[in-house]
């Protein structure tokens, strides 16, 4: 599996999730993932989900910042 796909996907979720968007809508968009086969993108995605259950938004916020401003340093 290729890894920079998994985080890019996990990324977008996390920031699907901090958008407002549902963890259901994430469950349906993991569906036609898995459906279509793109592994990655579903381990990105269930990744978001599982942690998001233990995070607020604003910490959600603060990660997607921190890790951000590591990418580009």
């Amino acid at each position: 599996m290729n890894k920079d796909i998994i985080e890019e996907f996990y990324h977008l979720a996390l920031l699907d999730i901090a958008n407002g968007r549902s963890i259901s809508e994430l469950e349906e968009a993991l569906d036609l993932y898995e459906t279509a086969e793109e592994f990655e993108a579903c381990a990105g995605i269930l990744k978001a989900i599982h942690e998001s259950g233990f995070m607020t938004i604003k910490e959600i916020i603060n990660k997607l910042e921190d890790d951000e401003h590591t990418k580009n340093n």
